[in-house]
């Protein structure tokens, strides 16, 4: 509705986001959750869905969690212990409404389909990695029935580190 919203890794003790109209001009950092289990929360993603808001973050890299809010701007809850599943979660939801999941481990992007709004599935290997370096920060789409995985590697921190990308007409964990 015409109003960008920012969520990022933080390293504070809150979540934070700040919004835009225009991807310039930024709002002061808000405060979207302050709950002690999401203390360093690593790359916080929020998707809407019928009413609500759903986040999913990893706390110092040590599993995730799923929020919930019914503002983009919180304050949003934690309803889920912690489900595993090493960083940077994504969530995508297909054209008939399943839910899949995907976040980075050692070895690459893994995903797997979500069996409710608060639970992950079981694992698939989506051999998506960049030539055995770090692989981090998965993100779905799908344009014209065609799905595909975005994916960031090399260590944030590194001169090295780029945007890769895999495609699959099969289906979003194929």
């Amino acid at each position: 509705r015409g109003t960008y919203y920012l969520y990022c890794s933080s390293g504070t003790k809150s979540i934070l986001c700040w919004t835009s109209r225009d991807l310039i001009n930024w709002s002061d950092a808000i405060v979207v959750c302050d709950d002690p289990v999401v203390v360093d929360g690593y790359a916080p993603e929020v998707k809407y869905w019928n009413g609500t808001f759903y986040m999913v973050t990893s706390p110092n890299g040590e599993g995730h969690y799923v929020l919930t809010s019914d503002s983009p701007t919180g304050p949003f809850k934690v309803m889920t212990g912690n489900l595993g599943q090493y960083i940077d979660g994504s969530i995508f939801i297909d054209d008939d409404g399943q839910w899949y999941f995907y976040h980075a481990e050692g070895s690459g992007i893994k995903g797997n389909r979500m069996p409710t709004h608060l639970s992950f599935g079981t694992d698939t290997d989506l051999n998506a990695c960049m030539d055995g370096h770090w692989t981090e920060g998965p993100g779905v789409f799908k344009r014209n029935g065609k799905y595909y995985l975005i994916y960031t590697g090399n260590h944030v921190l590194t001169n090295g580190y780029r945007i890769d990308y895999a495609v699959s007409t099969q289906g979003p964990i194929s």
